[in-house]
């Protein structure tokens, strides 16, 4: 016995130091959407439900390759990892074909509409309906009042897993209807009420998205997905430029209705048919039924795949998930940042105002497709940017690589701010600005990631995010950078440079207490584990001891 029990010593004093050396994360019961967290009983079950992470600096897993950090680009190709078994790079093709390119498609067509509206602006729509810069600066305002009352409330029905799967398609079907109506417009009060029910009904998409991929992807996945969703409003951008100037030239004036009408015309045909084809492709949530395009063996994979990541289904919803919340950093920190962040974007798709100035200046400087097109590259950038931010997050710690975003993005904004420079750096710093697309895919699967052990607070701190982000830009551009004030706005580009630097520095902060309490967890699993080993210990010295307690009676009757 004694023997016995010196090698369970041993093997539990060794399995504690197998898992020091590494950062364990919540456990979750699989298959049962309601399930919650809890430890296992054995350090066999134990070592085999969870996901383990040898560096919480970086989000690369302990069994991925690894690489040196000049070669860390060669994971840009890498979307299906070789140490990957068969069935989960099949599961991810399928996820990525379905899940993730009708979310991009969705995203890319709420940025043609949000663009298409500058891009209808500067187009004939200002002199059609007789509109000022003000009203120009109020379209945002009265589209981003949608978002403030419709954000949270959408993200609690979209965690919800019966409702999920029809919910987002639904307010997209809806969308586009409203998009046709645009192209319809006929002064700023019929632009102002379309834009706040465009902003309503947009709400799935913009915050919905990110939660959604969230929950289907592991940490280690979601990243490099999340910058190809985000990319997709640079690219509608982009497209949204190209289209607009095909519409002035091709349509203006067919039928009776100026190009800028037209626009709104043929983003609502492009709208329609792949907001109906959500029905058939959306899946929802893990939790929720199984789709068409996944068989039973993969759908209970992925489950079982996010469980072991330790991101937990939706429970019920109570008054205690507001409470849970607020006792979170990740809450206070997450929307801290994202506001700063979200102000600090505004310059970042203005350049056809300068334009436009020159054009009036030096008449004849820029054509109306001109100003159109010429300010695509900046959205090039930014797809070019997140892309390769979001890919090299799985290599290099993810404050090294926020930090290099904000410092270009920093140096776009002085240099506008001293504006008296050459045209050439104007052009380059305009086209800087778009490096500030890749923080929105880093900061958002940041807080998901972190809250990962708690549905219902992830969709309520995801939701406070974009609600206190777009509530503050709301004001934001007409007090910092009022369009009767364009191109040269010396107070906007002062207040950018403060809240450039305060969303890297929550952001640091936030990455801070991320690794105090990956640590926490890698400790509490080390003294779940002794404790189970412990019990297990002196279950077999109870054992054994009755055991030798009954010979020694049953001798004792024989005598």
């Amino acid at each position: 016995m004694m023997a016995t029990t010196q090698v369970d010593k041993n093997n539990m004093a060794s399995s504690a130091t197998t898992v020091a050396a590494t950062a364990t994360v919540p456990l979750t019961v699989i298959g049962d959407p309601s399930a919650t967290t809890h430890p296992t009983t054995t350090n066999e079950n134990h070592i085999a439900r969870t996901t383990v992470v040898e560096n919480t600096n970086v989000i690369a897993p302990k069994d991925a390759p690894k690489r040196s950090p000049w070669k860390a680009w060669m994971y840009l190709w890498e979307w299906y990892p070789a140490h990957y078994p068969q069935e989960e790079r099949q599961l991810l093709r399928r996820l990525d074909a379905c899940l993730l390119t009708f979310c991009s498609f969705m995203f890319f067509l709420k940025w043609l509409d949000s663009s298409n509206i500058n891009n209808a602006y500067v187009s004939g729509m200002k002199e059609e309906l007789h509109l000022n810069g003000n009203q120009y600066s109020l379209f945002g305002t009265f589209y981003n009042l949608g978002y403030l009352v419709f954000q949270i409330p959408s993200l609690l029905i979209l965690s919800r897993p019966r409702l999920a799967r029809y919910y987002l398609p639904t307010m997209e079907v809806l969308w586009s209807v409203v998009t046709f109506t645009q192209s319809q417009m006929r002064n700023e009060r019929d632009i102002y009420g379309m834009r706040f029910l465009l902003g309503l009904l947009e709400t799935p998409v913009a915050s919905g998205t990110t939660y959604v991929l969230g929950s289907w992807y592991r940490p280690e996945e979601v990243f490099k997905r999340t910058g190809v969703w985000y990319v997709s409003n640079n690219i509608a951008v982009m497209f949204g430029g190209y289209l607009q100037a095909a519409a002035y030239k091709n349509l203006n004036g067919v039928g009776g209705l100026a190009g800028w009408r037209w626009l709104f015309i043929i983003d609502g045909v492009i709208s329609l048919p792949i907001a109906l084809a959500g029905f058939f492709i959306f899946p929802g949530l893990p939790s929720s039924s199984k789709p068409w395009w996944l068989t039973e063996k993969q759908h209970m994979l992925a489950r079982k795949r996010v469980a072991d990541a330790g991101i937990e289904p939706s429970g019920k919803l109570s008054l205690g998930v507001i409470k849970r919340t607020l006792r979170r950093w990740e809450f206070y920190l997450g929307v801290t940042a994202y506001t700063f962040f979200l102000s600090s974007s505004y310059p970042h798709g203005q350049m056809a105002l300068w334009l436009k100035d020159l054009a009036v200046k030096f008449p004849g400087a820029y054509t109306v497709p001109q100003i159109n097109t010429i300010p695509t590259g900046a959205q090039g950038v930014s797809v070019v940017a997140a892309l390769l931010a979001t890919s090299l997050c799985m290599i290099y710690p993810l404050w090294s690589i926020f930090s290099i975003v904000q410092a270009i993005y920093m140096f776009a904004n002085i240099v506008l701010l001293v504006w008296v420079v050459p045209k050439g750096l104007h052009f380059a710093s305009y086209y800087l600005l778009g490096v500030s697309a890749a923080v929105t895919p880093i900061l958002m699967p940041f807080i998901n990631m972190a809250m990962r052990d708690d549905s219902e607070a992830r969709a309520v701190t995801v939701g406070a995010m974009l609600t206190a982000g777009w509530a503050v830009f709301s004001f934001y551009p007409i007090v910092v950078f009022p369009v009767v004030q364009a191109p040269r706005w010396t107070r906007g580009y002062s207040v950018n440079v403060v809240f450039v630097f305060c969303t890297w520095f929550f952001f640091c902060a936030g990455q801070y207490l991320y690794r105090r309490d990956e640590k926490k967890r890698a400790r509490l699993a080390i003294e779940r584990l002794a404790e189970d080993e412990e019990d297990g210990l002196k279950l077999k010295d109870k054992a054994v001891g009755k055991v030798v307690e009954h010979i020694e009676e049953r001798r004792a009757g024989r005598g």
